[in-house]
């Protein structure tokens, strides 16, 4: 990753690795390509079942662990969104306070639109750039 220079590409940095490593870490790829939940030898369990169904199956529960994933990161995020909202709390970047928000729906609103193929609004005129 290259170092932003600003707040606000700190924050559009932050958001977009959310997004990517979504995609990237987690187990729903490895169940519907290779059947396999982990290889952690806690996981043996998990395995097992997943052993058990057929490839449409795993399919849809790869697609139902996508989703849990994506949703506890929206739910932290807009934890997170509400403390800033209402217990001015902050996040900041050299001293500067990072612009959230730039959806208008908050941390969680900026995960989910880039998520979904949203464009970052143009940084002409930001104040917080």
């Amino acid at each position: 990753m290259s170092n932003p220079e600003t707040a606000l590409s700190v924050y559009q940095a932050i958001i977009d690795e959310f997004v990517s490593k979504t995609r990237l870490y987690g187990s729903s790829a490895h169940v519907a390509e290779s059947g396999v939940f982990s290889n952690a030898p806690d996981h043996a369990k998990f395995n097992q079942f997943i052993e058990t169904l057929t490839l449409p199956q795993r399919e849809l529960l790869s697609e139902m662990l996508q989703e849990e994933r994506d949703s506890a990161i929206h739910d932290i995020l807009a934890s997170l969104s509400e403390w800033i909202d209402c217990q001015d709390v902050g996040l900041t970047y050299q001293g500067k306070p990072l612009p959230v928000d730039l959806s208008g729906m908050g941390l969680h609103g900026d995960y989910v639109g880039r998520r979904d193929g949203w464009e970052w609004p143009s940084q002409s005129g930001s104040k917080d750039s």
